[in-house]
């Protein structure tokens, strides 16, 4: 099955979004990115796909995805 993926990352000392040819968001929390991405998972191009959202420890360990719809 086909689902849209969507990451929260640290870049340097920034979060940001990335996706499948996307990266946008220069968010100064982990918490900021993570609420931005979850905002834009509702809207998935109305194509009705699930959509996983993998969220970047502080740590940076990135552990497997969450589900959100």
């Amino acid at each position: 099955m086909t689902e849209v993926h969507y990451g929260v990352v640290r870049v340097g000392d920034r979060w940001s979004i990335i996706g499948d040819n996307l990266r946008f968001g220069a968010y100064a929390t982990r918490g900021e990115a993570s609420a931005a991405a979850r905002r834009l998972a509702e809207h998935p191009a109305g194509l009705g796909l699930p959509v996983l959202l993998h969220e970047q420890e502080e740590d940076g360990v990135l552990p497997g995805p969450t589900l959100l719809s």
